[in-house]
């Protein structure tokens, strides 16, 4: 059984403030006598479903096509942290979280962010919780909202989830669709463009569980 985990690139798709917006047009039709029908496409890496290289936010840090897959696919592990307005380090620590671990938080950001509005507040981690996450190893932690930085009116001047993560070789994922997924262990099949030199790209994500695992 598969699940996939990301959102469709529409022309009303939410997009990150200040971010290129995505635009899909059709150059040739066949329906205009042309041989084929051939679209172009504009978005920004951090469009939609994607995943943040430490480039991103770290000075001379790895750019996408120098990640190894291995470190964006394999055994995740899908936590559910609804009914909470914030992840803490004592929230994740009731967790089995190991090292090599993909972590995939799953909060209430679901029940209303759906890829198509921008939120003044939402719910991510704190600056511990992430620097647990950093302890701990994981290869790569994923949230269900646009970006796992602090909400605006939240953040700590020095201080950035991003910085935090990435500085230590941990991938991002962000803008996930986890409506229908539930909480437990999976595989992960994450594949980004592979974009010489970009500090992150689009990814279609997509879960596995075993049949005995998903009655």
């Amino acid at each position: 059984m598969l699940i996939d985990i990301s959102y469709p690139y529409t022309s009303s798709m939410s997009i990150y403030p200040n971010n290129p917006l995505f635009e899909i047009k059709q150059i040739q039709k066949i329906e205009r006598g042309d041989g084929a029908n051939v679209s172009s496409v504009s978005l920004g890496t951090h469009t939609g479903t994607h995943i943040d290289a430490p480039s991103h936010f770290i000075l001379g840090g790895k750019t996408i096509d120098e990640i190894p897959l291995e470190l964006m696919n394999g055994c995740a592990k899908l936590i559910d942290l609804s009914k909470n307005e914030e992840i803490t380090k004592e929230l994740l620590a009731g967790w089995d979280i190991n090292k090599g671990d993909i972590v995939i938080l799953k909060t209430d950001n679901s029940n209303i962010f759906h890829c198509d509005v921008v939120l003044e507040d939402y719910v991510t981690l704190n600056y511990e919780a992430a620097e647990y996450l950093a302890e701990k190893k994981v290869k790569m932690v994923c949230i269900d909202y646009m970006t796992i930085e602090r909400p605006k009116a939240k953040r700590v001047l020095g201080k950035s989830i991003h910085g935090i993560l990435l500085s230590n070789n941990v991938l991002i994922g962000e803008s996930l669709n986890l409506m229908e997924a539930r909480e437990g262990e999976y595989q992960l099949y994450c594949f980004p463009i592979n974009i010489l030199g970009a500090d992150g790209a689009p990814v279609r994500m997509v879960l596995s569980k075993k049949a005995e695992d998903s009655k």
